[in-house]
């Protein structure tokens, strides 16, 4: 797969689909990579669009420099440059979990240049960050040490995650955790609960005059609601039929299905 230097970074990513059609950009969450949207480039629902995928610096096979911050913030701005590097300039949205604070960010730093936005269970409140609320009770130093003890705990986490869960699943994830440096793993963390304290993320989401859809999983919505401040907006909530956290894998059929129609209630 091509890559793109960026603030002298590669950045390895995925493209399909013609020049001309409709970009659509995808981020994933934390400790995963590009691979986790294979569901999409794999579907015929999605065969009019022109799919791009990143792997965010310091996951899966990106470069993973140690003198990178990982912050949200900057890893909006790569996006966005990886964009103008690509000539994209008009492009409809998608990030999942941590993925989903990031492409909230990179809509309110390109608001006319993103013509929909579609989050899978963002994190948008720091308290509901269960995997990041845990490595941020390590300092820098500690869970640099302890990580590989810390990748169990990961993987135990995400498991739970899983409504239909299959071993070749959590075997993907671990791939992707194994390609994720303590470093990228732990500023990302740190950056997503400070990014998420407070109401400021979420002022930036329901503040976007654009088309924007909440997706939850059903499995998800049985203990989890929707935050209240999404409900009182003009937000698009969408309840993800017998699907969890990680739908995208594990439910994949009902997901792209759910996605590509929301995406085509709001075409141009």
């Amino acid at each position: 797969m091509p890559t793109l230097l960026i603030n002298h970074m590669r950045i390895h990513y995925r493209n399909q689909g013609d020049r001309q059609s409709p970009a659509l950009i995808l981020v994933h969450g934390l400790g995963c990579s590009l691979e986790y949207w294979n569901c999409l480039f794999e579907s015929e629902d999605f065969s009019a669009y022109r799919l791009i995928a990143f792997d965010l610096p310091g996951f899966g096979l990106s470069e993973k420099p140690n003198c990178y911050d990982y912050r949200l913030s900057s890893q909006a701005e790569l996006i966005a440059e990886c964009l103008q590097a690509l000539d994209i300039h008009k492009f409809r949205l998608v990030g999942h979990s941590m993925g989903g604070a990031i492409a909230i960010l990179l809509a309110h730093t390109l608001p006319r240049q993103v013509r929909h936005l579609v989050t899978i269970e963002p994190n948008l409140e720091a308290c509901k960050a269960q995997l990041s609320r845990q490595i941020v009770e390590y300092t820098e130093a500690q869970f640099i040490q302890e990580y590989e003890r810390f990748q169990d705990t990961a993987i135990a986490t995400v498991k739970s995650w899983f409504v239909n869960f299959q071993q070749a699943n959590l075997d993907e994830y671990i791939d992707a955790l194994l390609k994720t440096t303590a470093i990228s793993m732990y500023r990302s963390a740190v950056s997503l609960i400070e990014t998420t304290q407070g109401n400021t993320l979420m002022r930036h989401f329901q503040g976007l005059t654009l088309p924007k859809h909440f997706f939850i999983g059903e499995e998800t919505h049985k203990i989890r609601p929707i935050p209240q401040a999404v409900q009182d907006s003009d937000i698009h909530t969408v309840v993800v039929p017998g699907a969890g956290h990680m739908m995208m894998v594990d439910h994949p059929v009902v997901f792209t299905q759910t996605l590509a129609s929301a995406l085509h209630t709001h075409i141009e």
